[in-house]
């Protein structure tokens, strides 16, 4: 087993055990959002719902929500358009991840 799948896969469960959890977009993620209508002149916040492996061509993905949007679409996004809370335990994984 390739030493890199097998870190992606236990940092994809650890960020599963704290979901769902809000997060908010990266200005090119807020740039799509506001392309399609869901972000006004603000960082919209959004909930993360799932987080995936999606191969060596497309890395880490989640699926999230926009919190202010009613009625109730998800959009799949790369996990590095995505900024989880500091504060919170997984965001520090992730930020160890990339050093």
């Amino acid at each position: 087993m390739d030493f890199s799948y097998a870190s992606r896969g236990s940092l994809v469960q650890n960020l599963r055990r704290t979901l769902p959890r809000p997060a908010y977009p990266r200005p090119a993620l807020v740039a799509l959002l506001r392309a399609r209508g869901y972000a006004g002149r603000g960082s919209p916040q959004l909930i993360v719902l799932d987080v995936f492996d999606a191969g060596a061509a497309a890395g880490l993905m989640c699926r999230f929500a926009v919190a202010e949007d009613g009625d109730g679409s998800s959009f799949i996004a790369p996990l590095a358009q995505v900024a989880l809370q500091r504060r919170h335990p997984a965001a520090r994984l992730r930020a160890a991840r990339q050093r």
